[in-house]
């Protein structure tokens, strides 16, 4: 009897489903990456990079990575989850550290994972990245210590314009002002240090004894890139100073003639204090001199 010979004609959808299917009855995982490929553009080196690449697993087996290799120390990635289940989506988190890289033109690095897909068991993500020098705090930091309660302490900091942009060039700088969410923070804007800098002071009072407080100062700048800078601030409020000794006993005076006792102000904590006046309800009680040494003070009476 005769046969008849048809073509089975398959759309693009129909082969990419037989595919993964016969790569899941092989027991293979396939694993497909949304984007393998980033261009960060221009940063300055104080802002690390955060990056997400999607991952979806298409196989009705788990995906796991088993090995991840940044091309350089001052990258890091994760996959989450580790073990991306049948069907699910995971992704690739990239974090990469600029310091390091400013004004070394644009440069390329790369995450290479090795998963137990068989038929694609290396992906390699790549970023391109410029990194420049933006305007900077210097101290980097404001750290007060411990504070007495009623007592003031202050520290200056000043921002430094970028010495690099996107066009490589200095850019100019003009601070527009300066904020603290904290109740104990106080900003005020000082004269130009000796360089033509704008100071900024920054001062923490211990109103009520409020122990740690951690805390930012916010700086807004005419930088576009960096329109804000974040100072982080610590300080302890609280604790106490100690007078030595508590009491002072002159004995019998012949007039005419005076007596001196020295007293020691201090603080067991070493909180910082200053002592701002001196005064007497006794005519005949004088303070001669106050001398401050290693965080203390020396207050000579007669």
């Amino acid at each position: 009897r005769s046969k008849t010979k048809r073509r089975l004609r398959l759309r693009p959808g129909i082969l990419l489903a037989l595919w993964l299917a016969a790569v899941a009855s092989a027991g293979e995982a396939a694993v497909l990456a949304e984007k393998t490929d980033v261009d960060l553009g221009f940063v300055y080196r104080d802002e690390p990079q955060k990056m997400v690449f999607p991952l979806e697993n298409l196989s009705s087996d788990s995906l796991r990575i088993t090995s991840i290799q940044p091309s350089c120390d001052c990258t890091t990635a994760q996959v989450v989850p580790a073990v991306i289940p049948p069907g699910a989506k995971g992704e690739v988190v990239v974090f990469f550290d600029p310091k390091g890289y400013e004004v070394k033109g644009k440069v390329k690095e790369s995450v290479k994972l090795f998963t137990s897909d068989h038929t694609n068991s290396e992906l390699l993500f790549t970023f391109a990245i410029q990194v420049g020098i933006g305007p900077e705090p210097e101290p980097r930091s404001l750290a007060f210590g411990r504070i007495a309660r009623g007592v003031s302490d202050t520290l200056r900091v000043v921002v430094r314009p970028a010495k690099s942009g996107p066009s490589g060039a200095p850019q100019p700088l003009k601070l527009e002002g300066a904020r603290s969410a904290d109740s104990h923070v106080t900003i005020a804007r000082v004269a130009k240090n000796a360089d033509g800098l704008d100071e900024i002071s920054v001062a923490v009072a211990n109103k009520d004894g409020a122990g740690e407080i951690s805390s930012f100062v916010t700086v807004e700048t005419s930088d576009s890139l960096k329109p804000e800078i974040r100072i982080p601030v610590t300080a302890s409020l609280g604790g106490s100073i100690t007078v030595e000794p508590g009491i002072i006993a002159f004995g019998p005076t012949l007039p005419g003639k005076y007596v001196q006792q020295t007293v020691k102000i201090w603080s067991p904590d070493k909180i910082k204090f200053a002592v701002e006046s001196v005064s007497s309800s006794l005519a005949q009680l004088d303070f001669v001199d106050i001398r401050s040494a290693d965080g203390s003070f020396q207050l000579l009476i007669k």
